[in-house]
């Protein structure tokens, strides 16, 4: 299969070509190049209308990574012109391109917890793709705007699966990783949930492989434990008394269901930060 992958020269970006590039033809779409510059590159802003709609001419499926990855990296305009009009211009470019699957990595933030201050919280432990979509902040309206346009532009023409993971953990952040496996109090609103970036990579080739119709297709991809050396209960206990957490979470178990995304793909992420991190 011919993959392209928008943001490929970022953290993500950067696994998820990797892991593709061992079973598919991949080009990496960004507006920096790569570091190591091992895969085929083109330089495009996906704001670029042209450019993007050339670049992903004749690809079997896109991968859409690019974008701004949280609220501290840019304006409020610049989250929704990047974030959400960018990722319509990359849906109409698959359309117009003769692409038959996207892949659209969109975020936790939808929910509108994380980035809330407390303002929002969620209404049932574990979390999964039936809990309403409320984001309150620039950064989660403009993810939820983008899964919007991808699903009104490609939806009744391709399988488009949209990947929603927590943080995201890679080796050039595990120093900052190891703080908050003691720290909850600094990522409640998250509910503790992250996910190896090796895990959304996997998860993303899984998409591409899995027999999907025609459609858009949502799931969270997450961690299977929370992401600190507490039990969750306790965590809930601590710092979301009002909830109750079902009998079958496990000890450490996770907030954020990845029960669809093994559903949709046969996968489920496994790797745990006792793995990869050590205190």
């Amino acid at each position: 299969m011919r993959v392209a992958v928008t943001g490929g020269s970022g953290l993500l970006g950067r696994r998820i070509v990797t892991r593709l590039a061992r079973d598919h033809e991949v080009v990496n779409i960004d507006i920096r190049a790569p570091r190591d510059g091992s895969e085929p590159f083109v330089e495009c802003s996906i704001l670029d209308v042209d450019g993007i709609t050339h670049a992903v001419h004749g690809y079997d499926a896109v991968v859409h990574v690019a974008g701004i990855p949280g609220p501290h990296f840019g304006t409020p305009e610049e989250m929704m012109n990047i974030n959400a009009e960018g990722s319509l211009q990359v849906g109409r470019a698959c359309t117009a391109g003769g692409v038959t699957r996207l892949v659209f990595i969109s975020s936790e933030s939808v929910l509108g917890f994380v980035f809330s201050g407390g303002e929002v919280r969620p209404r049932y432990v574990p979390v999964d793709e039936g809990h309403p979509l409320l984001p309150v902040e620039p950064y989660g309206k403009s993810k939820l705007l983008a899964e919007t346009y991808l699903e009104q532009e490609v939806g009744p023409r391709m399988p488009l699966l949209i990947l929603r993971p927590p943080w995201i953990w890679v080796p050039e952040e595990y120093e900052r990783c190891r703080n908050l496996l003691i720290t909850p109090e600094e990522w409640s609103d998250g509910l503790w949930a992250y996910v190896h970036g090796d895990d959304v990579a996997e998860a993303v080739a899984r998409g591409l492989s899995s027999d999907l119709p025609v459609g858009c297709h949502a799931a969270f991809v997450s961690a299977p434990d929370n992401g600190t050396v507490y039990p969750t209960r306790e965590l809930v206990g601590r710092f979301l008394p009002k909830l109750g957490v079902p009998d079958d979470v496990t000890e450490f178990g996770s907030l954020i269901s990845s029960d669809m995304l093994e559903t949709l793909t046969g996968f489920r992420p496994a790797r745990s930060w006792r793995e990869f991190l050590t205190t």
